[in-house]
């Protein structure tokens, strides 16, 4: 598995994910502004994990074009989370070709305390535009199968995808490089943030792919992040 980096300014880079022609990952990494990575998964339904901040669907989409992806092509949306940073973006997709999927667990979160976490954030939450919800299991999207797992702890209906077929795991802000989402906002707990994060790291991974910061390459730099982000924010609990 490599990981080839386009010729771009640094937060625009564009990276793809030689271990399948069909996986793209986009890291955000402007620093003056907050937004998610964002997962392309081409195939007879094109799925998009985590479309980032409404106001930035316009750099995504262009990046996408920038490796020959059409963006009007998506066919399914997915957010690991409800969080304006990972969810506002579905609106720009959503309309009668494409439908957009969150965790089942997500939705009492959206109704109960997402709109005061929203308006803190900027923008204002309209009425979710949810076609289905995700409960534990397999998700079957065109010939492709993902893992849904529950991974509650940053937000209480977070959930994390696993590709098995290429041992590649879709952390939303559960795990980072060298960090963890946080468990202070809204709906989050430290303690339940472990217990997914224990849970994930008994998967066999070859490839994480968080929500923010780069990509973690290789089955051992994985597990080694693992046991260094327990070690060194869970290790009184």
């Amino acid at each position: 598995m490599t990981l080839a980096l386009a010729g771009r300014s640094a937060w625009e880079s564009v990276i793809l994910m030689r271990v399948t022609d069909h996986l793209y990952f986009y890291p955000w990494g402007d620093p003056k502004e907050n937004n998610c990575n964002s997962v392309v998964i081409d195939g007879k339904l094109p799925l998009l994990i985590d479309p980032g901040h409404l106001h930035r669907v316009d750099d995504l989409k262009h990046r996408m074009k920038l490796d020959g992806f059409d963006p009007n092509r998506i066919k399914v949306v997915v957010a690991t989370h409800a969080h304006p940073d990972h969810f506002e973006g579905a609106a720009a997709f959503h309309g009668h070709s494409v439908r957009v999927g969150l965790s089942w667990h997500e939705r009492k979160f959206i109704e109960a305390v997402a709109p005061d976490l929203y308006r803190l954030q900027g923008p204002s939450l309209s009425e979710p535009q949810v076609d289905f919800y995700l409960r534990e299991g397999t998700l079957g999207i065109g010939r492709f199968e993902f893992e849904v797992l529950l991974t509650p702890g940053h937000s209480p209906g977070s959930i994390c995808l696993y590709w098995p077929r290429h041992r590649i795991l879709i952390s939303g802000d559960v795990v980072f490089m060298d960090s963890v989402g946080r468990s202070d906002l809204p709906g989050g707990d430290a303690r339940t943030l472990k217990r997914s994060l224990e849970r994930l790291s008994r998967l066999p991974v070859d490839l994480l792919l968080p929500g923010h910061g780069p990509a973690i390459e290789d089955k051992d730099r994985v597990k080694e992040n693992f046991k260094f982000v327990r070690k060194v924010f869970f290790s009184a609990m």
